[in-house]
């Protein structure tokens, strides 16, 4: 039987697929033990034909606690986005494997956080590795969602090298991210060169 989404995330859909591209589809995946599922859609960049944008849609239904510089917890509803150019066929499947760390394991997402060797799991031959999440700076609009039971927010997946992940744990996720600007690093290809 085929579990249909919440209102919630319904709205939640319309709202995130209207601001980021066009030609929505949405595909479900499970987790090995066909227990948990998570929605991902995917569409096409309105301006660039060659690149897709992929979502979670029902990752902000899970706990996500963050710890706050008070040392107490806050849960943060996210849902996470990803884009790459069109014939990385795999971004569904990274996506939807960082939402059941979250999900089934309960791995803490905010922006800075690296979920290691996610990449690695599907482009073996990439020198990219890792899936660090930041705040979705390519799309102005996108600002938390109010729904009734939840506020939703979103992270961006940007796939990352060793020696990436190395400098940021060295100098911080801005000093990487200042670097991918500096080296107008291509985001979208996850068979990228590294930027250091």
């Amino acid at each position: 039987m085929y579990e249909q989404a919440s209102e919630e995330n319904k709205k939640l859909s319309n709202y995130i697929t209207n601001i980021v591209g066009i030609n929505k589809v949405i595909n479900r995946y499970y987790d090995e033990d066909k227990k948990n599922f998570i929605d991902i859609f995917t569409c096409d960049d309105p301006l660039y034909p060659r690149i897709k944008i992929c979502g979670t849609i029902g990752v902000s239904d899970y706990p996500n606690k963050i710890e706050m510089n008070d040392n107490s917890f806050k849960d943060i509803s996210i849902e996470l986005l990803i884009a790459g150019y069109t014939e990385f066929s795999m971004l569904a499947n990274i996506l939807s494997t960082s939402g059941f760390y979250i999900i089934n394991k309960g791995w803490e997402c905010q922006p800075g956080t690296v979920f290691m060797r996610i990449v690695e799991m599907y482009c073996e031959t990439s020198e990219m590795k890792h899936i660090m999440f930041v705040s979705p700076f390519l799309w102005d609009k996108l600002g938390p969602l109010q729904l009734e039971t939840k506020t939703v927010h979103w992270l961006l997946c940007i796939p990352i090298s060793d020696k990436e992940l190395e400098y940021k744990m060295e100098n911080g996720t801005s000093a990487l991210e200042d670097i991918f600007q500096e080296k107008d690093t291509d985001i979208f290809d996850i068979n990228r060169k590294s930027a250091i």
